[in-house]
């Protein structure tokens, strides 16, 4: 059941609040005629309050309306009234609709408090001679229509935040899933236009929907990007959108297919509306991955990087053999695109077999830093043995470095001081003549031993 005062405090305007207060004070304490009149009230505020801001963004259709409000504002005289009157009688909400703050369903609703609201306040236009006599449960359904309508929404178009998202895709400054579902998606309350947003991203984390001088394959990528947050507000939505769009990827040539499976092969959303057809073309080809390659492409890393989900790798079974059987550098990439606790128990081995300083710096930034925040003290404990006993690990000139990455992301583990002192104590044993190698930035901050 709806609750009207967590609605009526989540108001979006400081201004209009108080009016959808008092109309809420006016229901509760049994007064259905006023709570209708001041709900109406609210409304008109709420929508000039909003088609001026509209309107400053250069909305032309909102600005012709602003105008005709304020040339009426601050002048009681019989024009003015008429004008106001007008507004009111069609223009508001017809505005409002051609606009996109509501939509055709909220509009009639909308209109429909409009007139509840004429009979309240002129009860000599019921018919016979009635006065018209609202309901509590009347005056309870218009608030509710009102703040889910309207009030508790920020003044943004559908339109316009669509061509938002369109424009934040294309920008250098991309930010991440994060600050689009939150500056975007949660603000956006209508469910028509979350649709279109969904459907949006989806078209192009899947089709690589070709744009106008931009690359069609790095918007997949960020399109993927806002398909996963989305995906974790409304997975419902998502999977509807999901679902035609799948059957269009099949008719898409190869490498798109390939693409968009690593782009979102992390969705148990995505596998939910493909069929076993396009699984088992994805898993042959993941099988004919040439696993000696020195180097893998793009897409192949992105495919192999799903490894690291278990249902995945229930669906694909030649994820996990093509992974194993990869040299040290591929691994490690592979790692990099999506690391996680599957790729933990390899960490430890993967610096042991490092068998050159470039290899190992590479190895360890790519695969042992991505997976720090999913270390335990027992695996933190083998990979520093790991790195202390190679010295192609310990006496790489980016190591000491390294290892202060990993000290600031494990030295709160508890047992991670011991095993970090160990650590630093063998690398000054095993050479004692070059101080560099002694990694003297983590053993600085390492606190001292307790006394025995």
């Amino acid at each position: 059941m709806i609750n009207l005062e967590e609605r009526v405090a989540a108001c979006w305007s400081p201004e209009v609040r108080p009016l959808i207060v008092e109309a809420h004070r006016c229901y509760a304490t049994g007064s259905a005629r006023a709570a209708i009149v001041l709900t109406w009230t609210a409304v008109c505020a709420d929508v000039i309050e909003k088609l001026r801001s509209l309107a400053d963004d250069g909305e032309g259709q909102a600005k012709r309306l602003v105008d005709k409000v304020e040339k009426a504002q601050g002048r009681i005289d019989a024009a003015a009234i008429k004008t106001m009157q007008e507004v009111e009688s069609g223009g508001l909400l017809e505005t409002a609709l051609d606009v996109e703050l509501i939509d055709a369903v909220q509009h009639r609703k909308l209109d429909q408090l409009r007139l509840d609201r004429n009979l309240c306040a002129h009860p000599s236009l019921s018919p016979l001679g009635d006065v018209f006599a609202p309901s509590l449960e009347d005056a309870r359904a218009h608030l509710a229509v009102a703040l889910d309508a309207l009030l508790i929404h920020s003044p943004s178009q559908g339109a316009k935040v669509v061509a938002r998202i369109q424009t934040l895709l294309a920008d250098t400054a991309f930010i991440g899933e994060d600050f689009i579902a939150q500056t975007y998606y949660e603000q956006v309350k209508r469910s028509a236009v979350r649709r279109r947003l969904v459907n949006l991203v989806t078209k192009h984390a899947l089709l690589e929907v070709e744009a106008k001088d931009l690359n069609a394959k790095e918007i997949a990528d960020r399109a993927a990007v806002c398909l996963t947050a989305f995906a974790r507000r409304d997975r419902d939505l998502v999977r509807n959108e999901l679902r035609p769009l799948v059957r269009e990827l099949s008719q898409k040539p190869g490498d798109v297919q390939l693409r968009a499976v690593g782009r979102l092969g992390h969705l148990d959303l995505f596998w939910e509306t493909t069929d076993p057809v396009l699984r088992n073309q994805i898993n042959g080809v993941i099988a004919g991955i040439d696993p000696s390659a020195s180097t893998l492409a793009p897409h192949h890393l992105a495919l192999l990087s799903l490894v690291a989900v278990d249902e995945v790798r229930a669906l694909l079974p030649a994820l996990e053999p093509v992974f194993r059987q990869l040299p040290l550098l591929p691994k490690a990439a592979v790692i990099a695109r999506r690391p996680g606790p599957y790729f933990v128990p390899d960490l430890a081995g993967i610096l042991q077999d490092a068998g050159s300083f470039r290899t190992a710096e590479t190895v360890c930034q790519d695969a042992v830093l991505t997976c720090a925040p999913f270390l335990t003290t027992e695996d933190l404990t083998a990979v520093l043995n790991a790195w202390v006993n190679n010295v192609d690990c310990r006496e790489a000139s980016q190591m000491p470095e390294h290892a202060s990455t990993l000290y600031r992301a494990t030295g709160h583990l508890p047992g991670a001081v011991e095993a970090w002192r160990t650590f630093t104590t063998r690398a000054r044993e095993l050479r004692p003549d070059w101080e560099y190698y002694h990694y003297s930035e983590v053993a600085a901050q390492l606190p001292p031993p307790p006394e025995k």
